[in-house]
């Protein structure tokens, strides 16, 4: 499209944020803490916004962004079309937008947290103690393409630590591997999106910092070392893969415990 855009969010210098907006924009792309550092250092003006758009809805309307998301509603013009998008959206939440919508138009392409067609899903049960163990060898088996290729994978955890630990014990094991989450700067985080969607590196093991907003050309497989505290979490964990009509692969390691 003709359509000038940019986007900004937190964790780095906002000075290049800042050259691209004074250019002028059609589309600003935001998270809510940067957005509001700009409107109040007077560097954006909302009042010229006419389409409000939240992406991942429900997280984005968690208590913890419910604040700054108010703060950034009673800055835009009254007159505006507000919408909302998420792959998941329990009822608490759809009250909770209505907060924000004036008779809203609610149009679903699936079934209430619905998985993809084109991502194949299986579950393993092992014991806790062998859970490393399984994971190698799902990796050595089913994480390579039929020239040997290691195929491009992520492995979601549930806690930092865990993400930590096991991109070490992978690395040990002779994989390409590396961890994401919520302690790396953005920077570190940005290095090593990079790195990994240009193939430089194999595995990534993330926390559910990257369960959502990743888009990834291709992705072929998914794996969760830790099952997700909530079902909504799974549908974004797996989500990373098959998307765009492209086939992928989910597989889960399920304990006793």
């Amino acid at each position: 499209t003709r359509l000038k855009h940019t986007v900004i969010f937190g964790g780095v210098s906002q000075k290049s944020q800042v050259e691209a907006l004074r250019k002028g924009v059609d589309i600003l792309v935001a998270t809510p803490g940067r957005l509001l550092d700009l409107v109040n250092q007077k560097i954006i003006d909302l009042q010229t916004i006419r389409f409000f758009v939240l992406d991942e809805a429900d997280r984005m309307l968690d208590m913890g962004f419910l604040p700054d998301i108010s703060r950034i509603l009673n800055a835009l013009p009254k007159k505006r079309q507000n919408l909302m998008f998420s792959a998941t959206f329990s009822p608490e939440i759809k009250r909770l937008a209505g907060n924000f919508l004036t008779d809203p138009v609610v149009i679903e392409v699936a079934r209430q947290n619905a998985t993809a067609a084109t991502i194949k899903q299986e579950v393993f049960s092992v014991n806790e103690l062998q859970k490393t163990d399984a994971l190698v060898e799902l990796l050595k088996t089913r994480g390579e393409d039929p020239d040997g290729k290691p195929l491009q994978t992520i492995v979601f955890v549930n806690a930092k630590l865990t993400a930590r630990r096991l991109a070490r014990e992978l690395e040990k094991c002779g994989f390409n591997a590396d961890a994401i989450h919520g302690d790396k700067t953005q920077e570190e985080r940005l290095k090593l999106l990079k790195d990994f969607k240009d193939g430089t590196l194999n595995i990534m093991v993330a926390t559910d910092v990257a369960a959502r907003g990743l888009d990834i050309a291709e992705l072929p497989l998914v794996i969760n070392y830790d099952v997700p505290f909530v079902p909504e979490d799974y549908v974004h964990r797996i989500g990373r893969t098959g998307r765009a009509g492209s086939s992928g692969l989910a597989l889960m390691l399920v304990t006793d415990k």
